[in-house]
């Protein structure tokens, strides 16, 4: 009974469908059924359910080439989530390095909107030619091994609608771009724009601006336009990613502590080892301790808890996503490469080369380097100045003067010198007249060649 209800239903509706199209032409129905097809909205599915479904890792590309699993790193479901989210615009990702931020960020999303809300796509990378590897080396194989993209592009055909750098799809295309191509920036409206390694941009696309708000406007003409920022941080105060970071919700990855199951993020300060021990191999065993409880608890015992993690928001109001995320949350790296990684850099700064220890910090840490410098507190400026009623105090060996030349004027300063660089102020002036008259010349020769007398009075 229930076969032929089945079939009587398929019957009806199938009867429906031709009476609904009457006598319109059969290449007509099939033009508007195309047409409908591409106005259907997109289905109610993730980023992340998309990726489990249908994402294919390519073996060049891959340590675990084969079916995607997001359940393999559980910090990316929720940020590529948020990346298909029809409420949220721009997404931003500061995470540390070799944490799947490009798969997460870059290739899951193109292959999702590819396949199920076809759109214009630019991904910008810094140069345009680390646009042409990623697309040899990540993109390409990606649509070769993934089924439900490789029948969307030709990738071994090389027209005018497939090149390295741009590949057209039924209903948008993807363009990737560098950062320092300004003409490339301003050449096309993009509904989806993804935005790669940004702290690495240059600081301007030639004469044209920011790169980064260039290729922002080119989202504009898009009422659901789609903004994706991610990079590993760099310099304290000259970071792209950060100050996007700071502007958005904040939001950073917490873990349950193995005893007492209060989320916590993972932080270096909390990372115990015995450095001795560690250095000589006789026990490299990473302990984490909990900021509530105080119990060291192991790595596997706190990743074996990572499929209860959850984001914190600091801002949870902000329209703008932003998610945190270091390399002591990976499950593609042990603690004790972190640690042994730590411990080279940290010998190399020894030695006078921070730059190891720099890269540490941004690549494993995601965090900005903030560079130490000599500056001086204001209130210690201010606490060694003293008073000196006389010309030339009695600590001058060495009188000293600088000339700034205007316009319409010369600035003089006349500096007095002692031992260990002390120094004085003895006279500052200021002469107008023309430059081009002798008179300046003589006053400002008459200023320089003053006789200034040592005294304790005036």
């Amino acid at each position: 009974m229930e076969t032929l209800q089945t079939q009587k239903t398929e019957q009806t509706e199938e009867t429906a469908e031709e009476s609904f199209w009457g006598d319109i032409p059969p290449h007509t129905v099939a033009m508007f059924r195309r047409a409908l097809k591409v106005l259907k909205p997109p289905p109610d599915i993730t980023l992340s359910q998309w990726a489990d479904e249908y994402r294919y890792l390519s073996g060049e590309s891959s340590a675990e080439p084969g079916r995607w699993r997001t359940s393999r790193a559980p910090y990316q479901r929720e940020p590529m989530d948020a990346i298909t989210d029809i409420h949220i615009k721009r997404v931003v990702l500061m995470w540390a390095a070799q944490m799947g931020k490009t798969d997460c960020a870059i290739l899951n999303p193109v292959g999702y909107y590819m396949h199920y809300d076809p759109s214009p796509i630019m991904i910008l990378e810094p140069t345009v030619e680390l646009s042409e590897t990623i697309s040899k080396t990540r993109l390409s194989p990606m649509l070769r091994d993934t089924p439900v993209l490789s029948k969307l592009v030709n990738d071994k055909s090389r027209d005018g609608s497939n090149t390295i750098r741009e590949k057209r799809f039924p209903g948008g295309y993807i363009a990737l771009q560098g950062a320092n191509s300004p003409a490339a920036l301003a050449s096309r409206p993009i509904r989806v724009l993804l935005a790669d390694e940004i702290d690495r941009y240059p600081v301007t696309a030639g004469a044209e601006g920011d790169p980064l708000f260039l290729a922002h406007k080119r989202t504009m003409a898009f009422w659901n336009a789609k903004e994706v920022c991610t990079s590993t941080p760099t310099m304290k105060g000259n970071s792209r990613i950060e100050t996007e970071y700071e502007h958005s919700t904040q939001e950073v990855w917490n873990v349950p502590c193995p005893a007492c199951g209060k989320l916590q993020p993972l932080t270096w300060a909390k990372i115990k080892f015995d450095e001795p021990a560690f250095r000589e191999g006789t026990n490299t065993e990473v302990l984490c301790q909990c900021e509530y409880c105080g119990v060291v608890s192991t790595e596997p015992e706190w990743k074996g808890l990572f499929t209860e993690g959850k984001y914190v928001a600091a801002y949870p109001r902000r329209k703008t996503r932003g998610f945190y995320v270091n390399a002591l949350a990976s499950t593609f790296t042990t603690w004790q490469e972190i640690v042994s990684d730590f411990l080279t850099a940290t010998d190399e700064a020894k030695k006078g080369n921070i730059e190891q220890l720099k890269s540490w910090t941004n690549t494993a840490m995601a965090e900005t380097w903030d560079e130490q410098g000599d500056a001086v507190e204001e209130s210690d400026l201010v606490a060694r100045m003293e008073w000196y009623d006389a010309d030339v105090p009695d600590g001058v060996i060495l009188l000293t003067a600088g000339v700034d030349t205007q316009d319409d004027r010369f600035e003089y300063e006349i500096v007095g010198w002692g031992v260990g660089a002390e120094s004085w102020g003895i006279q500052r002036g200021v002469i107008y007249g023309d430059m081009k008259q002798p008179e300046i010349w003589e006053q400002l020769d008459a200023a320089l060649s003053q006789s200034l007398t040592k005294r304790t009075e005036r």
